[in-house]
């Protein structure tokens, strides 16, 4: 095996092959040969010297590993075992009809369009056999520096369930993009989730009676956090996260599509059938 050029001076050909004709070889393994150009594609444009030459070093590793391994299987693979045309046209029919039966599925808008109804309603027929033991709630938090001038104010709406209310925006607007904050009242979390995002250990027994909420404040080292638990359930169901009902949705939509392309397949088999183009 040749050996690889120092990785600086690969970076150096990097930087100006562009400008010459001749496309130099930074490695070479047996009969394969790495050009540099088809290391500098591989490189994004704007990375410092350091990290150009880490992806350079990085590339040309896995380039040479790889060629190793071809090596080997050419030398003990017989002919037989290196024709792969049996499996290529396999793969492109199977790519070819694949194709088409998507663009036949992304023409039927009919089946495409889910509305939030049949997902909720679809969703509601899973519940007894997908509910899990699982504690979620419905959440209100902000976690902000504890010395921070706007902590009171903060504080003092969020923990006014009719100031809340109407001060969202207001909220909003004086938490900006820097400070963690979760304002969804629509939004279920798993509780250890939430646990585990503020650092501390939730006795969701003190929430009381159902519709009540639970105010909570509590420092965690140089932040505070300020809770309000609006609603808790010792279970969640497949409607309850968003991400459960993404997940409703595209089970949904998977079982509409399966559908269609299994009726569309059958339509083409019974009118081949009919016009005797299928001998079996």
């Amino acid at each position: 095996m040749k050996r690889i050029l120092p990785l600086l001076s690969v970076a150096l050909l990097l930087c100006v092959s562009c400008r010459k004709n001749a496309d130099p070889v930074v490695a070479q393994v047996y009969q394969y040969k790495l050009y540099a150009s088809e290391v500098q594609a591989d490189v994004p444009l704007g990375l410092s010297q350091e990290d150009s030459i880490t992806l350079v070093r990085d590339f040309i590793d896995n380039w040479v590993k790889e060629k190793l391994v071809l090596h080997e299987a050419e030398r003990h693979l017989s002919p037989r075992e290196k024709n792969f045309d049996r499996e290529m046209t396999e793969y492109r029919n199977s790519l070819l009809a694949q194709r088409y039966l998507d663009k036949i599925w992304q023409k039927d808008t009919a089946n495409n369009a889910i509305t939030d109804k049949e997902i909720t309603d679809f969703a509601r027929s899973l519940d007894d056999r997908y509910t899990v033991e699982k504690e979620i709630v419905r959440v209100n938090y902000v976690k902000m520096p504890t010395r921070s001038d706007k902590l009171p104010l903060v504080r003092d709406i969020l923990f006014d369930e009719r100031q809340r209310d109407v001060q969202k925006e207001t909220l909003v607007s004086m938490l900006g993009d820097t400070i963690e904050y979760l304002l969804d009242d629509d939004e279920w979390l798993y509780l250890d989730d939430l646990q585990n995002e503020v650092a501390f250990q939730i006795d969701v027994q003190k929430l009381g009676n159902r519709g009540s909420s639970l105010r909570i404040e509590k420092e965690v080292g140089e932040n505070t956090v300020l809770l309000v638990i609006l609603d808790y359930r010792s279970q969640r169901s497949v409607n309850d996260t968003k991400d459960e009902r993404a997940a409703a949705g595209m089970l949904l939509m998977n079982q509409r599509r399966t559908r269609m392309i299994n009726q569309y397949v059958q339509t083409l088999y019974d009118k081949a059938l009919k016009e005797g183009k299928i001998v079996q």
